[in-house]
Order: C-alpha cells, then structure tokens, then sequence
C-alpha cells in the first residue's frame, strides 16, 4: 500500500496524466425477509468468488469531475456458479442508474461476466456431527448431504472522478 502511495505521489510531482482506478468489495446485506433460519444439524457455505473483476471506468463521455455516487446492483449466483438476472437495484444509498446510464452499464457488463464456487446448503445427521466435521468452507464428512444452491447477492460500486482522476469502489452487500 505505502509503494502504492508513493507511486501516486511520484506521478503526480513529475505532471504524468493517467486514471487511476480501484476496486474494493463490500457485501450489501438483505433485509431480515431474505434471511433462512437454519436448523442446528444444518450449514451454510456461502458462493466463493472466482472471478470478479471491478467494473472499468468508460473510457470516453464522462465529465472532468463527477462527485462520489453509488450504483447497485442485484443478480443471483446460480448453481453453477455463474451470474445471472443482473439488475440495477434501487434501495436506499444507490442512486438511480438511469441518471448515469455509462457507469450502470459499466457496473452490469462487470457483474455479468463474474463467476463463483456456487453455494451449498449441508445437511448433517445432528448438530454434533456438523459441529464436528463442518470447515466453513464446505460440506465435509462422511454423512454430510451437500446441495449446491443458488443465491442472491448485492454489490455496492461507487465511481468518483476528482481533479480529472477516476475511481471506482466497489462494495458487496
């Protein structure tokens, strides 16, 4: 991070012109109504991702400055792994992704194109065989039935441009 830092600083002294992007995730999480109450013999391995690359900045239609605003986007994680019924999403804090239609299409066609290992639901035989064989990160044991499920997700990005200089941050919920 420091290297990175310095990097910037060296650039910006010596009057380079390039974008600079970053992409950070965050998870929005759903409301209490999306939640599955699980039984104590059951487990839950959520949809790891493979890849998931951040949107790109559109290279050309956009203003010299442009304050931080959210776009949000809803999709389901199949039971393949792979994305699909990719949405902008309108709840509280994410704009409107018709008032900047670049940047919501830049954020759909990046989530469009995002793979994961699907989720799997693990139903053990009793509590103390899960608590005994479950890792966190699968279904494991001997008596373990693992159903590969899918899911909904939620991504938060936000894009800022300052000084001529774009970014893009992005959030799961």
């Amino acid at each position: 991070m420091r290297f990175l830092a310095c990097a910037v600083a060296a650039c910006l002294a010596s009057g380079c012109a390039h974008r600079i992007d970053r992409v950070d995730q965050r998870l929005l999480l759903p409301d209490s109504a999306g939640r599955y109450e699980m039984a104590a013999h059951q487990a839950f391995v959520y949809p790891v991702p493979v890849d998931t690359a951040g949107p790109a900045f559109p290279s050309a239609g956009m203003p010299r400055e442009l304050p931080a605003l959210t776009l949000c986007v809803a999709f389901v994680v199949d039971d393949k792994g792979r994305t699909t019924q990719v949405v902008p999403l309108r709840q509280a804090g994410c704009v409107d992704g018709d008032a900047q239609p670049l940047l919501r299409d830049a954020a759909l066609s990046a989530v469009a194109g995002w793979t994961f290992e699907p989720a799997m639901f693990c139903d053990y035989p009793d509590a103390m065989s899960r608590d005994r064989d479950w890792n966190g990160y699968g279904c494991a044991g001997e008596r373990v039935q693992a159903r590969v499920v899918p899911v909904s997700l939620a991504y938060a990005f936000t894009f800022e441009i300052r000084e001529g200089r774009q970014r893009v941050a992005s959030a799961k919920r």
